[in-house]
């Protein structure tokens, strides 16, 4: 080792305080980095499992399927892999009570099905041999038949014909009713061995006549164990579930074309939602896909979650703004190590202006500074990229030990050894570009400008001038520190600089995890609830004692009792907004009505409510859900996206006239059904992830036949508030608007002398949502309760178990929000750190000069009210200038998920800001004090003769 790299490593043991917050400000930095992207590929990987354990873990399916055929898909080398079923048939199942699925359907698979398959196990095992089988819980749930685990059963298993076409119904047809039979039927005896949830859309569709069963198939094992040809059964019908390689994953639309054998462009663009198709291009791809060799269904999720590029729809928007908030963190951590190399260099100016003089060329110089980053850089980089890895280890560990039982998943830990070495190679490039600044300003520097230090303190006397209020509100004190700060600017810009970029960073990262959850939520959250409870009666009903026996019943955290009411406004006093999305010109000649959903709630229900939207005297009217999320039109990625949007120009205390119609007893018993059929929430309409979100115009216009059917009556209804919150059960009304009233201000609104209407609407649908501990438990309980119970004898109640519905939304918000304010909690701990760095640093790096101070006669009072005063200032101009920043930041952010595929309203992230506003003003006081009460102890003569601070 050379003179001058000795010298450097003498000098870093030395000047300890000095080398270790150097080191601590390149930890921050890399571990930022490395947190980041393990963070971020952890999400990825677990939502990839996430949507593997919910939807299956193929790409693509393929039904229909010769066995003569399947070796063109094993041996395709565009598939990766591939897992089989077969279907064995269907079975009639005796007392379902879901009449529109009222068969078993039984399917067959190897091992490699049921481990790819959709097939979450809750109880018991997988069936090992022909005998055994495994049955759905929506069996129980939906169907509400009751099979255990150990139960031998008989199925008469056959092919479902319809005597009308006089044809085999295929698999996924919806049930025909009397039109069709069982066939060919053959009986098989199974012991059932395990109960799953119900399989994904991609193995069960949502309209399927049958519960699937799954039962082992030898057959299918001994063609993937290689003992049995796939020709020896060349007419058995298999269907195929294919994972695509990762380079046929970025052209699936070819590659799927190929192999069912349809124009490659054709099917592209059916599969582009930004495209459109002619008339006769859409006439054309359907009847290639009714000639297609095999059906198919794609999994778009995984597909979406898999294929990196090209993104694949939303996702292309939330890549773009995450890729912006990854560039926010990467300058924030290469601020933050040049900040901490600079404070380092910058004091130790002196020392190289000596070395100069006694002899060290300038090339020696740059070598020391290089040096110096390199042993500093080994020390800092491997420590700080193991300190992110950990701390997002930790952050999984604790989730998945504090959510055990209640999320539907574990959450992945999973680095990307790429993005590590990327995050490594960018921490060193920054190290080395802010030492080599360093180095050749250290040796431009002449050995006497060195030493006396002159050019780190540049200004011109007028600017020193003190203001008198300074001097009077803190004394000789405020009027040092005013002079220092401006003296010696740059050390008071850097500080300022850091608490800057840890403020902006925090707001944007905030504001974008924010949105995230509000665009997810647009496009899934739509079940908070997992009992639906549908209600019809030739008569009213009273809601308060169907609340009362939900609310008997044990496990119900919440519930809620709704009476329904179908009116119509016309002319109503739309947004500007909302009237252009409707196609209104707000043109008086114009005679259009909006539909207006009045819904009567329980007292209990009604009370919470309006406590939760925080509406006073909500009693005396109703309560406006006034914001709605609409599919519009973006012309910039020329498809439809979700937009937020408030509705309408009513505030509290105005009036809307509401029209509704009363019918004849026939015709209200009608339209009672024909509520409860709207209003349905059966198990098989539920939407999935794989559905696309339809943009056809629900805009909710009542036609003409419709107002003028039955005696025409109206009714003032006033408004006692409005919100954007809806009450349990409520979600995805579309463009039919809400207004919500207890039962006491529904009947009020025909009190004699006020409305001068004596009738009211026809019947109403009545529902009930629950949200129970045990959802299946509740069910069971709420059945005996019902059946056969004379008092509800009049009352038909269909029940719907959405508890997998309702799991499955929760996970995937825990998920997002794991990740979400996991990177935030690490981002504000490593701000934090590196403001306290930074501060304590200043802080530490001066104490020569403060000793300097009370050795004159500063006293205690004095430097105290210097402290404050530099602590106010450094607060108020790194708020100044760094809230704004952020917002400004943030609403760019908005404006460019806008500009791509979303439509969403900009909200200011104002908890983060007053959040960040008030830890800088804490900490940058607290860190002040504490340094200051440190400095007092310290020996005025010892601290001024000390050159190694």
């Amino acid at each position: 080792m050379n003179l001058m790299k000795t010298l450097t490593l003498k000098n870093l043991k030395l000047n300890r305080k000095r080398t270790i917050v150097t080191i601590v400000g390149i930890i921050l930095a890399t571990a930022l980095l490395s947190a980041l992207v393990t963070l971020v590929s952890s999400f990825q990987y677990s939502v990839i499992e996430y949507q593997k354990q919910k939807g299956g873990d193929f790409h693509v399916k393929f039904s229909n399927v010769k066995m003569s055929e399947l070796s063109e898909f094993k041996n395709n080398r565009n598939i990766e892999s591939t897992f089989e079923t077969m279907g064995m048939g269907f079975a009639k199942l005796d007392d379902c009570k879901n009449e529109d699925k009222p068969y078993a359907y039984v399917m067959a698979t190897d091992e490699a099905g049921f481990e790819r398959g959709c097939f979450k196990l809750i109880e018991g095992r997988m069936a090992k041999n022909e005998d055994e089988i495994v049955i759905p819980r929506h069996l129980k749930t939906n169907g509400r038949i009751d099979i255990k685990v150990g139960d031998e059963i008989t199925l008469d298993i056959g092919k479902r014909y319809d005597s009308n076409t006089e044809s085999v119904i295929s698999e996924n047809s919806a049930y025909e009713n009397e039109a069709e039979t069982l066939t060919d039927t053959v009986t098989k005896h199974y012991k059932v061995v395990g109960i799953m949830e119900r399989p994904g859309y991609g193995m069960e569709d949502y309209s399927a006549a049958g519960y699937t069963f799954v039962t082992y198939s030898d057959e299918l094992a001994a063609i993937d164990n290689g003992t049995k040809s796939e020709a020896s059964e060349a007419d058995t019908t298999l269907t195929v579930y294919s994972r695509y390689t990762k380079k046929a994953l970025r052209n699936k639309d070819a590659v799927t074309a190929d192999i069912i054998g349809v124009d490659e462009k054709l099917f592209a663009k059916a599969n582009n939602s930004s495209v459109e198709m002619s008339a006769e291009e859409s006439d054309r791809f359907l009847k290639e896909m009714e000639n297609a060799k095999y059906d198919i269904y794609m999994n778009g999720y995984l597909i979406s979650y898999e294929c990196v590029f090209p993104i694949d729809g939303s996702f292309k928007a939330l890549f773009t703004v995450a890729t912006v908030v990854a560039l926010i963190i990467i300058l924030t951590s290469v601020y933050c190590i040049k900040n901490s190399f600079n404070i380092s260099i910058t004091e130790k100016i002196r020392q190289y202006g000596m070395l100069a003089s006694v002899g060290a060329t300038r090339r020696q110089i740059k070598s020391s500074v290089k040096t110096e980053a390199a042993m500093l850089g080994v020390v800092g980089i491997p420590v700080g990229t193991m300190s992110g890895i950990l701390a997002s280890l930790i952050l999984v560990k604790v989730v998945n030990a504090l959510s055990a039982g209640w999320l539907n998943f574990a959450l992945s830990f999973h680095t990307s050894l790429p993005a590590l070495i990327l995050a490594v190679i960018l921490s060193i490039a920054t190290i080395y570009f802010s030492a080599t600044g360093s180095a050749r300003r250290a040796a431009k520097v002449t050995p006497l400008e060195a030493i006396r230090n002159t050019k780190e303190i540049k200004i011109k006397s007028a600017k020193l001038k003190t203001p008198a209020i300074i001097g009077r509100i803190w004394g000789i004190g405020g009027v040092i520190s005013y002079k220092n700060i401006k003296r010696n600017n740059k050390k008071y810009r850097t500080t300022v600089t850091s608490i800057v970029i840890c403020s902006v960073t925090f707001i944007v990262i905030s504001y974008f995890m924010s949105m995230a959850f509000s665009r997810v939520g647009m496009s899934y959250a739509s079940v908070d609830y997992n009992i639906g409870i549908n209600m019809s009666c030739k008569k009213d009903l009273d809601i308060e004692k169907l609340s009362k026996l939900l609310s008997g019943i044990e496990g119900a955290e919440d519930y809620l009792v709704g009476a329904g009411y179908d009116f119509d406004v016309s002319k109503p006093e739309y947004t500007k907004e909302y009237g252009e999305y409707c196609g209104q010109l707000y043109d008086d000649s114009e005679d259009v009505s909006q539909e207006f959903l009045i819904t009567v709630l329980d007292d209990k229900s009604y009370d919470k409510y309006a406590s939760d939207a925080g509406i006073k005297n909500a009693a005396a009217g109703a309560i406006l859900v006034n914001k709605g999320t609409f599919d519009v039109y973006n012309e910039n990625s020329s498809k439809y996206v979700k937009k937020e949007m408030e509705l309408y120009k009513y505030k509290a205390g105005d009036t809307i006239e509401c029209g509704y119609n009363v019918y004849d007893d026939a015709s209200s018993d009608d339209n009672a059904a024909e509520g409860d059929t709207e209003s349905s929430t059966d198990d098989n309409n539920a939407v999935e992830g794989d559905t696309e979100s339809g943009t056809e115009d629900n805009s909710g216009y009542v036609d003409e036949e419709t107002i003028n059917n039955g005696v025409r009556k109206t009714v003032d209804v006033t408004i006692a508030g409005v919100t954007d919150k809806v009450p349990t059960g409520y979600k995805g009304y579309g463009n039919t608007t809400l207004l919500f009233m207890n039962q006491k201000g529904f009947e009020s609104l025909w009190a004699d002398g006020k409305s001068g209407n004596e009738l009211k609407p026809g019947h109403a649908s009545y529902s009930a949502y629950v949200v129970a501990e045990n959802a299946d438990e509740y069910q069971d309980t709420f059945e005996k309760e019902t059946e056969g119970n004379t008092e509800y004898s009049q009352i038909s109640f269909y029940v719907s178990n959405l508890d997998k519905e309702m799991r499955d939304e929760k996970s995937l918000f825990t998920l997002l929000g794991v990740f979400a304010y996991g990177l935030i909690v690490v981002i504000a701990l490593i701000g934090i750190t590196n403001i306290i760095n930074t501060l304590s640093t200043g802080m530490e790096l001066r104490s020569r000069e403060f000793a300097t101070l009370r050795s004159i006669g500063m006293t205690d009072k004095q430097f105290a009210g210097m402290v404050r005063l530099e602590s106010v200032f450094i607060s108020v101009k790194a708020l100044v200038i760094g809230v704004p920043l952020g917002i400004l930041i943030s609403y760019l952010l908005c404006v460019m998920m806008n500009r791509m595929d979303d439509a969403i309203i900009y909200e200011p992230p104002y908890k983060a800001i007053i959040l960040c506003i008030v830890v800088v003003i804490m900490l940058i006081y607290a860190i002040m004090k504490l340094s200051m009460t440190k400095l007092r102890h310290n020996n005025i003569i010892e601290t001024i003769k000390n050159e190694n601070l």
